[in-house]
């Protein structure tokens, strides 16, 4: 860290810019610089508004690759927010592995194979820059759709409507890594932080809460799948389901209102709705294994609303204002 002094001259202040940062900027004379005050005091100087833009790619050699093995190398490069995955071999890559590959890619938001030859195929992120709440706003919604349909379906024993919520899945996934990607990016690139009107720490919050979220969702495809597998359809657990459900929709005013009293809410709700499971149990040991899940759901909803209050009083903190239980 480099530090300067304060300089004045007729009431007006200026400090010397570092000049092997101007250098590697590309800044002269007349060039043009921004500023930025951020809500914790912090002024930050940057040279252009494309500054963060810095290009990563990747390079993946899979000419011996187990295709879950490529799968998953890709998923991860697309989540540490990597531009450009070029996928190699010296011998040509099969239909087999192709299909695997393009499967992958259809499930990853904003990117696509641009290339491909005999021995190569090239995945390019084309997307644009995006608000990230919209995308946890979608992340929720769909997942709430979900626990909507297993109210019904422990109700009825819907089978096909158990295959639906089971389908879903992959969407919540889709948004859960674009998140987790778009926060890669934002810690390495301060500039995109501001671009998308994000402070780095929010950014940490973001990727707690969207794992969350995607546990609640597995958890309701697992009820779905024993659904299926065993055909139990039980009325004391659909409504035990509504109100893991009504607790889960609590999380859209805790979240984006930062309503602290709601947030209080839930983890009071918690402990009694838990009871409430136990004697379910109790009654029908066979529901062992939905229960289990269902309590799943009820505990990633607290841990949302912890972080929500983690989130909401540093925003308080930072705006110099005293908190409120009422809040």
């Amino acid at each position: 860290m480099e530090s300067r002094k304060i300089q004045e001259v007729k009431g007006s202040f200026y400090v010397y810019l570092p000049k092997n940062w101007c250098a590697k900027s590309k800044l002269k004379g007349g060039s043009e610089v921004n500023f930025q005050e951020l809500e914790d005091g912090c002024l930050i100087v940057f040279s252009g508004k494309d500054s963060y833009k810095r290009k990563l790619e990747g390079t993946f050699d899979i000419e011996n690759c187990d295709p879950y093995m490529a799968h998953v190398m890709i998923v991860s490069s697309y989540i540490v927010g990597l531009d450009q995955v070029n996928l190699v071999s010296t011998k040509e890559i099969s239909l087999e592995v192709r299909e695997d590959i393009e499967k992958a890619v259809r499930n990853m938001i904003g990117i696509e194979v641009v290339d491909e030859t005999d021995k190569s195929i090239i995945i390019k992120d084309i997307s644009e820059g995006t608000s990230i709440r919209l995308i946890i706003q979608r992340l929720l919604n769909t997942t709430g759709y979900i626990l909507n349909s297993v109210v019904r379906v422990l109700g009825n024993g819907d089978r096909k409507e158990a295959q639906v919520i089971i389908n879903r899945d992959d969407d919540v996934d889709r948004y859960n890594w674009l998140v987790q990607r778009m926060v890669h990016l934002t810690l390495e690139n301060p500039s995109l932080a501001r671009q998308l009107n994000i402070l780095p720490i929010e950014g940490l919050h973001y990727s707690h809460i969207t794992r969350y979220i995607e546990r609640i969702a597995d958890h309701a495809v697992a009820v779905a799948e024993q659904i299926l597998a065993s055909g139990v359809a039980n009325e004391e657990l659909s409504k035990l389901a509504e109100k893991a459900n009504s607790l889960y929709g609590s999380l859209l005013n805790v979240f984006f209102n930062r309503n602290l009293s709601k947030a209080f809410e839930i983890l009071e709700q918690r402990s009694s709705l838990k009871k409430e499971l136990r004697r379910v149990e109790s009654e029908f040991p066979e529901c062992k294994v939905i229960i289990i899940h269902l309590e799943r759901i009820i505990d990633y909803c607290s841990d949302i609303s912890e972080t929500a209050i983690d989130q909401t009083l540093y925003e308080i903190i930072l705006r110099g204002k005293s908190i409120k239980c009422s809040q």
